[in-house]
């Protein structure tokens, strides 16, 4: 489960607006290397390749472009379904509910449906929290995969990581119920 949390992390940091921190750090590369979930990980190297292969100018630019100016790759888990309808404020006070059930509370402005937010959330959170948020978001973060992978967008190996590692997580506590 250790990995899991830390792939979590990971492409939680991956999915925000990029940070000359983390940016073709080595330590980031050693780690994922030794990450022990062969598919996450090897998506997250795939990923990292593309990092590798770019100048720090031409990466945010692309993030940017990616994410900022794409209404159909939207890190806002809640807009492909509703916009900026009324419900959505609706869902914003839900999932606030929930994090706050889990004893998660968001300090800055950003929006309760950002994907990296749930991210970070859900690698820290119970099992019971990560089933139930991940079920109501699987179909959002399935299309943003579906529109990545089409684009043939680096991000697609990362969402796929989040995917591989959710899925695997809620096998084993379907499992543990049964």
């Amino acid at each position: 489960m250790e990995d899991s949390r830390h792939i979590l992390k990971l492409c939680s940091l991956f999915l925000r607006y990029p940070e000359e921190e983390w940016f073709r750090n080595e330590e980031v590369r050693l780690f994922m290397e030794g990450l022990s979930e062969a598919p996450q990980r090897d998506n997250l190297l795939r990923f990292w390749g593309y990092v590798e292969d770019s100048s720090w100018l031409e990466f945010s630019q692309n993030y940017v472009k990616q994410f900022d100016f794409s209404k159909d790759c939207s890190l806002y888990l809640t807009y492909g379904v509703f916009g900026d309808k009324r419900e959505r404020g609706l869902g914003f006070v839900k999932l606030k509910l929930e994090f706050a059930k889990a004893g998660y509370f968001i300090k800055d402005d950003e929006l309760p449906d950002y994907f990296p937010l749930i991210l970070e959330f859900l690698a820290e959170a119970e099992e019971s929290f990560i089933q139930k948020l991940y079920y109501i978001h699987k179909k959002a973060i399935d299309q943003l995969y579906a529109q990545l992978r089409d684009q043939r967008s680096p991000y697609a190996f990362v969402v796929a990581a989040a995917l591989e590692t959710l899925d695997s997580i809620v096998a084993r506590r379907e499992a543990k119920t049964v």
